[in-house]
């Protein structure tokens, strides 16, 4: 037998002779250098001679004559190799290796599997290897990843568990004592019917360990429910309802099984529709998760009654006659699961139950059956998963073909037709023939008959589709199954109760535009009203008092028909109002609430006003940049909404929607498991575009997709196309992997440029799918922005996401990604442009959903790569993130968390990594606000040693906690200029990630590393630690700390008058009279005990000449009375006593 290979030429044959001489002397011009280590040679199948590989002319034989492959092996072998590793890009060699060995000792492990994780498969590879005897060098392995050795345990490893395992099902009379009906099925526990509506709810429980044959189905590296299974649970949910044909059934997502512990499952049955269908789900989610936590639908199909008998013996395809079937032949199977290994499918014996395969014409016919020891397990199943996987597994030989002419991972995708004619079957014949009806529809499918060895009809699968499966997909299913997403989060807008108080109106308040019957956001009776915030400024000025709230309704754009026009007119104007109120110094106490409408969607079926929705981003980081200015307000109008503006003021909180009487606000929220989707099919034979392709993120995004998701037609583009540095070894790094790389410069803002280039596409390669990864940056603080700055950043972002959409929406796209950012949403201090681009983004993403288009806007933080969206990444930006609470994304996690977000159906999501903050000190982001005190609430894994804290300590604010102001108030002037410099430097080196003591008061802040962004974080941190309002040019009207500590003592210690000679002595007197009144209510055996008397006497003096035995406050007779129990203070060290002094200090003491 032969098979075709697909390759370009035939390597090894005649059919090379004309090109021999040509290649000869190529390989004459080339320079050899000896091998340091020993090969054995392809051409003679022994140990290469001295001076045998350096020859040109043994290269030329080398393409011309045959390939000892055997013999080189063997050779190996005779000289004791017991260990293979295939260096390359797959596992090619493999399985020819362990065809030529006979040894069951050898080990044959390949370095890389095409499609599946590399650094996974390397160690895995290692990881063989140290177990089969060889010695890789761990420490170069691990160097560089943190880690230290540790001291195993003393005692062996015993291997015992103690947990109770749960039964795979529940028995009967547990399911019959809560009312419900016993499902009789190992896989299912419970049926629950619905007595009104007719449905049906079949319930059970699935582990590794209650169902260990299930651990016999890992694919690659993950054990999932066969998709066999859906099938099993779909005919057992059909008998409960009298339907006997699976007439449809899709797996959506997959169904990974955890190591430890089980999930819940339900098949859901709907009620019967006219024609006497139903519909079915499968979901499941963790058996321990909380009742609230979401379940995540695997399959769905359509149950239907046939009203067919079993078909006769003589008329079904594997009948009772001949077996094999005459005229068939013998496809040879040795090594089919060896091979099967390789490709990701690392199935146990339950899963190898292929015996034998005949193939006549179109006809394939195969023979499997469960293990010799599991036989009698198929008579507890309809028909069991793993005797149908297979049955599945003999399609890889239809039409002549080998596993290896398939490749790859494919699993179960759609059935149709499936009948159950005869359960509980352990043996199987099996007839497959191809679907015509799908090949003329460019897409394999498959008919399968089955029948027990007596020809007695199984069951008949009219339809079978297979898809691919990568290792990303694999992973994202397994991430989902743990609940919620650890670095995935959507934005929910929770109701914010009011108490049912309205506030009260306020006269102190100004409106900015039209008049209240025009107005549409007017709280009926607040305040007055202004054309302008020139009019506004123009009154006070007058002698009108500074409102305390100024509104101000963001307008209408003029001209909707240009979106990013549109965008540019809301967004300046609101920019020139902003810069107005912050350059105004009148309304430094007062806010600002800028009122936008429909610039956010509360609910899916809302309308998002596309040219608003940037004021929110630029908002948000003017927000950040002067904390309390301003309050963001979307209403959609109503009277209801405009009356709860008051309320609003006084709620706390900086950034609501008001939808009717209701008022929500934003928070992001981990995604559950419950809302997964179909993944994104990439077509192979589309093209995917994806701005900003060439480099940073754009080219990282390029590469995953051919890589793992087998994407084969590429159009990059770019300002500079191939001119950009690395973009044509890109290229040509993609096209080794079979990738066809179009290199484009164009700027995709340009309308007329984007239709050029989407109309250059060839018919056979159309565009499926875009990425919008290209975006540029301009930073500056929101007072001091320019129009040219924003222009700069918006047109990358608003007018070529604007023109990606309108160009591309007729067609079916499968994915429309758009690469938004955090900023804007969690952070944003001094990118207001950034900020505003990307929340046009995120509203454009709502605005196609709305339009029923495929869309998602990607809300990424800092990704650990030095160029694109992650580019000008500066290890000060890094440790500024972490401080946040926002670490850099890796980028192998940065891809994860996209290929996981393309499984959900979300418009908008936030694939951030959140934890507690560097600093605790800092203030969360507002939508972070749950969640980082939630991490900043969980056990640390650290261990910090507290002294002991008495009730007098826990009762003593801490000097630190005190304002500022007051505790100045009884210093002297030089201790009170030290006080401010060391609040100053404290908070220089957390913004720095410094030492207050290494901070240098007569530097200049600037020269000392602070720069905008860490000005803004520096004001803002001096502003909460001396508990009054600063300018947010604080930095740089005073620019180094001896300055700033000037100002500050002048704000904060205005009257302190140091003339007073008395004033340091009467402190004095104060302190000297609280601590001999603390000491005296300490125990004098404590004192005794710790060695501290006689040193407190001798520094007492003659006033304490006699031991104190009461308190100056203690009638006479009356016991001394403990600043803590008698017990707590024996146990005090010196520390803990003195501590426990100070703090029971009166600061009025009673005279004696």
């Amino acid at each position: 037998k032969t098979s075709a290979l697909r390759v370009s030429h035939a390597f090894h044959s005649p059919l090379m002779d004309p090109m021999l001489e040509e290649f000869r002397q190529v390989a004459q011009g080339l320079t050899y250098r000896a091998p340091s280590l020993r090969v054995v040679s392809n051409v003679t199948g022994d140990i290469a001679g001295e001076g045998l590989l350096t020859s040109p002319d043994y290269w030329v034989q080398h393409v011309r004559d045959a390939v000892r492959f055997a013999d080189g092996v063997g050779r190996l072998r005779t000289d004791g190799v017991t260990r293979f590793v295939e260096l390359g890009p797959d596992a090619v060699l493999t399985a020819l290796t362990e065809t030529c060995l006979d040894e069951p000792d050898a080990l044959v492990v390949p370095a890389l599997r095409k499609g599946r994780p590399e650094v996974r498969t390397l160690l895995t590879a290692l990881a063989r290897l140290h177990t089969a005897g060889a010695r890789p060098s761990w420490a170069a392995v691990l160097e560089g990843r943190g880690g230290h050795r540790v001291d195993l345990p003393t005692y062996a490893f015993a291997r015992d568990t103690y947990w109770l395992d749960a039964p795979a099902a529940a028995p009967d009379g547990d399911v019959t004592s809560l009312g419900q009906t016993a499902a009789g099925h190992p896989l299912l526990s419970a049926v629950v019917v619905s007595p009104e509506a007719g449905g049906v709810v079949l319930t059970g429980r699935l582990s590794v360990r209650t169902h260990p044959w299930l651990a016999d189905h890992d694919v690659l590296g993950t054990v999932l429910l066969p998709g066999t299974g859906y099938i099993e649970l779909a005919i057992r949910a059909g008998e409960e309802v009298g339907c006997d044909v699976v007439e449809e059934l899709t797996i959506e997502v997959l169904m990974p099984l955890p190591p430890h512990g089980g999930l819940a499952l339900q098949v859901v049955v709907d009620p019967e529709d006219s024609t006497g269908r139903r519909s079915l789900a499968v979901y499941s989610r963790a058996d321990d998760a909380p009742s609230d936590t979401p379940w995540t639908r695997h399959a769905s199909g359509v149950l239907a009654t046939g009203g067919q008998t079993a078909p006769a013996p003589e008329t079904f395809g594997v009948g009772s006659g001949v077996w094999p079937p005459e005229g068939a032949r013998v496809v040879e199977t040795d090594g089919v699961y060896d091979y099967l290994t390789s490709q990701g499918y690392g199935y146990g014996p339950m899963f190898r139950g292929l015996r034998g395969v005949w193939s006549r014409g179109k006809e394939t016919f195969a023979e499997v059956s469960l293990p010799e020891d599991s036989l009698d397990v198929g008579a507890d199943f309809r028909l069991h998963p793993s005797i149908l996987d297979a049955a599945l597994s003999a399609t890889d030989f239809m039409d002549g073909r080998k596993p290896q002419d398939v490749g790859g991972t494919q699993l179960p995708f759609a059935w149709s037709g499936v009948t159950l004619h005869a359960a509980g079957s352990s043996r199987l014949r099996v007839r497959i023939t191809p679907v015509e009806s799908h090949r003329s529809e460019g897409s394999d499918a498959v008919r399968l008959e089955l029948s027990d060895p007596s020809g007695t009809p199984v069951a008949t699968i009219e339809s079978l589709v297979v898809r691919p499966v990568t290792a990303a997909r694999v992973n994202a299913a397994a991430a989902a199954g743990d609940g919620e997403r650890e670095a995935m989060f959507r934005l929910v807008w929770n109701q914010l109760p009011l108490g049912g108080a309205v506030a009260a109106v306020a006269d102190d308040w100004a409106v900015i535009g039209p008049e209240p019957a025009a107005g549409p956001v007017h709280p009926d009776g607040v305040g007055r009203h202004y054309p302008d915030l020139a009019a506004l400024g123009g009154a006070v000025t007058g002698g009108a008092p500074v409102p305390a709230v100024v509104v101000l309704p963001v307008p209408a754009a003029d001209h909707t028909d240009d979106v990013p026009g549109a965008v540019r007119s809301v967004t300046w104007q609101v920019l020139d109002a902003v810069q107005g109120w912050l350059d105004d110094t009148r309304y430094a106490d007062s806010r600002l609430m800028v009122v936008t409408r429909n610039a956010v969607t509360v609910t899916g079926d809302e309308t998002v006003d596309l040219a608003q929705a940037p004021v929110w981003g630029l908002l948000r980081s003017a927000q950040e940049e002067n904390p309390g200015r301003f309050v963001l307000v979307d209403s959609d109008g109503s009277g209801p909404a405009r009356d709860a503006l008051p309320a609003v003021a006084t709620s706390g909180e900086p950034e609501v929607a008001l939808r009717g009487a209701e008022v929500r606000v934003p928070r992001l929220a981990r995604v559950g498991a419950g809302t997964v989707t179909t993944p994104v099919a990439w077509d192979p034979e589309g093209t995917v575009l994806i701005t900003g392709g060439t480099s940073g993120l754009g080219a990282v995004v390029a590469r995953h997709l051919v890589t793992e998701h087998g994407v084969r037609h590429l159009l990059l583009t770019s300002r500079r196309g191939a001119g950009t540095p690395g973009a044509t070894g890109l290229r040509d790094e993609l096209a080794t992997l079979g990738a066809v790389v179009t290199l484009a410069a164009c700027d995709v803002a340009d309308r007329a440029a984007l239709d050029g280039l989407l109309a250059s596409l060839p018919a056979d390669r159309p565009l499926t799918a875009v990425v919008h990864a290209a975006g540029v940056m301009d930073n500056a603080m929101v007072g001091a922005l320019t129009r040219e700055q924003f222009d700069t950043v918006l047109r990358p972002k608003v007018d070529a996401a604007w023109h990606l959409h309108d160009a591309t929406r007729e067609l079916d796209l499968a994915a429309f990604v758009l690469f938004s950012s955090c900023a804007g949403l969690v952070v944003g201090a001094g990118q207001g442009n950034y900020a505003a681009s990307n929340r046009f983004l995120d509203a454009l993403s709502a605005h196609r959903r709305a339009l029923g288009l495929r869309a998602v806007s990607l809300a990424f933080g800092l990704w650990e790569t030095k160029t694109g969206l992650g580019g000008g990444v500066t290890d000060a930006d890094l440790r500024r993130m972490r401080t946040l609470g926002i670490p850099a994304l890796p980028t192998a996690e940065g891809l994860e968390l996209l290929d996981e977000a393309l499984t959900l159906d979300e418009a908008f999501l936030a694939p951030i990594r959140v934890e507690a903050p560097g600093d605790p000190a800092t203030e969360p982001p507002v939508l972070l606000r749950e969640v980082m005190r939630a991490a900043a609430a969980a056990p640390q894994r650290r261990e910090v040693r507290a002294p002991a804290v008495t009730a007098a300590t826990a009762a003593a604010p801490a000097a630190e906690e005190l304002p500022l102001a007051r505790r100045l108030s009884g210093l002297t002037a030089v201790a009170r200029e030290q006080a401010v410099l060391d609040v100053i430097k404290a908070q220089v080196a957390a913004v720095t990630h410094g030492d207050p003591d290494t901070v240098d008061v007569t530097k200049g802040f600037t020269a000392q590393g602070l720069d905008s962004l860490a000005a803004i974080d520096l004001r803002n941190r001096l502003q909460k630690a001396v508990g009054t309002r600063l300018p947010a040019t604080l930095m740089f009207d005073y620019p180094s700390p001896v300055v700033l500590a000037e100002f500050l003592l002048e704000e904060l210690a205005p009257d302190i008058d140091d003339s007073s000679p008395d004033a340091p002595r009467e402190t004095a007197a104060q302190d000297e009279a609280s601590i001999r009144q603390a000491l005296a209510s300490v125990p004098l055996d404590a004192l005794r005990g710790a060695g501290l008397l006689d040193a407190l006497l001798a520094l007492a003096g003659p006033a304490a000449s006699t031991p104190p035995a009461t308190s100056p406050a203690t009638p006479p007779g009356a016991a001394p009375q403990p600043a803590a129990s008698e017990e707590a203070i024996r146990t005090m060290d010196i520390d803990d006593l003195v501590r426990a002094a100070l703090a029971s200090a009166d600061p009025n003491p009673s005279e004696g």
